[in-house]
């Protein structure tokens, strides 16, 4: 049994999903909010924060807290599909990437996103135009470069798909609901995102909805 602690709009929960939906994993979802996190995160360790996955099996009970912990966990413990690739170079090179992007995108997540998000947490406030455009900014730094190594290499990383792509599709998915990515700007990324939102793990976080604030209208569009 495995038991997820995270919020759906969450880079970094949304991360994990993808991984647990890659390897299959089925899981129990338990909302825990940056500004209201469940009481039981705090119990599973000092400093604990969501993301953090509770597990029950045959090595016994695993704590997994954070990104890395979880990913590197799930991808020691479930063989395939493989999200790193075997060769050992690659494998540097993918898991180089994904420190790019979850390092690259805490600008765009503490400004920008997150100005989003308290805007619907607290809606009588009014937004922090400059948060807004910091954060719109860095972005579109973001997106050149991604959109550089899809071009190059198919994926983020290589020729193939790895938790590089997952991490860089998590942000992304999170920052388009609001319709804040310049997909004219950047057509192989588009291209590349696409194919990553159409795989089966993708379809819970397109599912995922804000109340009362709508996604924009190719959120859920697998062609755009």
């Amino acid at each position: 049994m495995s038991r997820l602690y995270h919020w759906s709009f969450d880079p970094a929960g949304r991360l994990v999903r993808l991984c647990l939906g890659e390897k299959g994993i089925a899981f129990e979802a338990v909302e825990s909010a940056p500004w209201s996190p469940h009481p039981d995160v705090a119990r599973l360790a000092p400093g604990a924060v969501a993301p953090a996955l509770v597990q029950e099996g045959p090595a016994g009970h695993i704590i997994a807290i954070g990104t890395r912990a979880i990913c590197e966990h799930l991808e020691e413990t479930v063989e395939a599909p493989h999200l790193l690739p075997l060769h050992p170079g690659e494998r540097a090179e993918a898991r180089r990437l994904w420190a790019w992007v979850e390092a690259g995108f805490e600008q765009v997540t503490d400004n920008l996103l997150t100005e989003r998000v308290m805007q619907w947490v607290r809606r009588d406030r009014e937004p922090n135009s400059e948060k807004l455009r910091r954060g719109a900014h860095t972005l579109r730094g973001r997106l050149t470069f991604l959109n550089a190594m899809v071009e190059i290499n198919g994926y983020v990383a290589g020729r193939h798909l790895s938790v590089a792509d997952l991490a860089a599709a998590a942000h992304l998915s999170a920052v388009d609901y609001f319709g804040d990515v310049e997909w004219k700007a950047v057509p192989d990324l588009k291209t590349w995102y696409a194919r990553i939102k159409s795989r089966p793990s993708f379809r819970p976080l397109l599912a995922d909805r804000l109340e009362a604030v709508r996604p924009s209208p190719h959120y859920a569009n697998l062609d755009f």
